[in-house]
């Protein structure tokens, strides 16, 4: 078995090196950023066979995160830097990693070959990784809030995102969230006289009263991140508005960071302090959940009805993290990893489809019939993404359904509800296909996606379909 110093440390490490290396990059303007977009390329397939030699060594039925590594930073304080993984992390940051390689594409595609964007996205990845890496408290903070500066640069810079006061309160709400995780790490430790290993911080015994507040201020760094009411309005309008498919792809990433913020550190055994917060996160996430599928329903921009799709894939994430059972943990990776690359897919064969049809003025009805491959990869896109037995999405999905309905149906029943109008807002991009008397002749204009596009794209298809089939083939489990 290989030693883990070698494979979390690098894992980290690897898009840093490509950070600078792209930095360093001579891009002039024959070469437009190609240098950039190379080492950033190279970088991410390095990491993914990083993430197989990992899998390889990993106990798939073991919950506690394995192959830990340890790094003394400070002496006074004594603060070390932990690292460890599991197959829900396996799972989560190959997909992330296949999902920036497509934004990648889709972004290079529509012009974006910017050697700033390539970069930010670099230390972006980074930090991503040190993040689902952390072992203790201290370690994932440090990630958590460090993630915001390329996230921040890449959405300014590059968002495209018209509303800039949107952007403003963007910042305020997530910097507001880092600090309550700051609080929260800051108390432990000085509790603890250390860092907290993450499997330990809910079985501390606390005073009731301080529990409450620790857990109340964890919680509210969280939500921070999804779009759950209070936080839903200037999350909502930078999330769905970016018009770069690489950044849309990045800062709809985001929410995730707050999903596994749960996973990680809520209690499977609910002290009554903390289980007071939990009905009342269950009770919001569960409206902001219907009120966002209906906004998607009635929304004609695809671009929302993708980010409406994304927030309550999100939250059924969410609400079965925070049922009392580890064993739904690697059913929520299994449908994480699906549901990352099909929404990366249609994220970015919509700007595209978007784009010809802006470009060539045309209608919308009959545009997909004179485009047979971008037909077929967009279809199966949407229905993988609404649930047909395409992917993995299809089972995991399921099985987290069938727990929420066993711990409360009324809870259920609205979450289905939520779903379908969602799903509803997806599939009504295929009726551009089938009103034939509506069709406009102009359609023939539109560009066809390329022969490679449709190689790579019908590449996920069939990673999908082998990932259905067995969600572990990677490592022949």
């Amino acid at each position: 078995m290989e030693t883990s110093l070698t494979l979390l440390s690098s894992l980290i490490a690897v898009p840093f090196i490509g950070f600078l290396f792209a930095l360093t990059a001579k891009d002039d303007e024959t070469t437009r950023g190609r240098n950039a977009f190379n080492v950033t390329i190279l970088a991410l397939a390095a990491n993914l066979f990083l993430l197989w030699r990992i899998a390889v060594n990993l106990e798939v039925d073991k919950p506690e995160l394995q192959l830990l590594e340890k790094f003394h930073w400070l002496q006074n304080p004594h603060i070390d830097l932990v690292f460890g993984i599991d197959m829900f992390s396996v799972l989560v940051i190959a997909a992330v990693h296949i999902a920036v390689i497509i934004g990648l594409a889709g972004a290079k595609q529509q012009g974006h070959y910017r050697k700033s964007m390539f970069v930010m996205t670099l230390l972006f990845l980074g930090m991503f990784n040190g993040l689902f890496v952390a072992a203790d408290i201290y370690s994932f903070y440090l990630f958590f809030e460090a993630l915001l500066l390329p996230l921040f640069m890449l959405i300014g810079m590059f968002g495209e995102i018209k509303k800039q006061p949107s952007i403003l309160r963007f910042f305020i709400y997530n910097f507001i969230g880092a600090l309550f995780l700051f609080v929260a790490t800051a108390v432990l430790y000085h509790h603890e006289g250390k860092s907290v290993a993450l499997g330990d911080v809910s079985r501390l015994r606390l005073p009731a009263r301080f529990e409450l507040y620790m857990w109340g201020a964890i919680f509210i760094s969280f939500l921070s991140r999804i779009p759950i009411w209070p936080f839903h309005y200037w999350i909502s309008s930078v999330n769905s508005a970016a018009r770069n498919p690489l950044v849309f792809i990045i800062v709809n990433l985001v929410p995730l960071t707050g999903v596994y913020g749960f996973i990680r550190f809520c209690p499977r055994a609910v002290p009554a302090s903390v289980e007071y917060y939990l009905t009342g996160l269950e009770i919001i996430a569960v409206i902001s959940m219907l009120f966002i599928a209906l906004i998607g329903l009635i929304n004609k921009d695809m671009q929302y009805k993708i980010f409406a799709y994304v927030t309550a894939s999100y939250i059924l994430f969410l609400l079965g993290s925070l049922l009392p059972s580890d064993k739904i943990l690697l059913n929520i990776g299994f449908s994480l990893f699906a549901f990352i690359i099909i929404f990366a897919a249609l994220e970015v064969l919509t700007t595209y489809l978007t784009g010809e049809q802006d470009d060539k003025a045309v209608a919308p009805h009959g545009i997909l019939c004179r485009v047979p491959r971008l037909s077929f990869v967009y279809s199966f896109m949407i229905l993988a993404a609404v649930g047909m037995p395409l992917s993995s999405l299809f089972l995991n999905n399921f099985v987290i359904l069938s727990y929420l309905f066993s711990y409360n149906i009324r809870l259920g029943v609205l979450i289905m509800l939520s779903l379908l109008f969602v799903f509803i807002a997806l599939m009504q991009e295929l009726y551009m296909f089938k009103d034939s008397s509506r069709i406009n002749p102009d359609t023939a204009c539109i560009m066809d996606i390329s022969g490679r596009t449709f190689g790579w794209m019908s590449l996920l298809a069939g990673l999908l379909l082998v990932a259905f089939v067995n969600p572990l083939w990677f490592i022949g489990g």
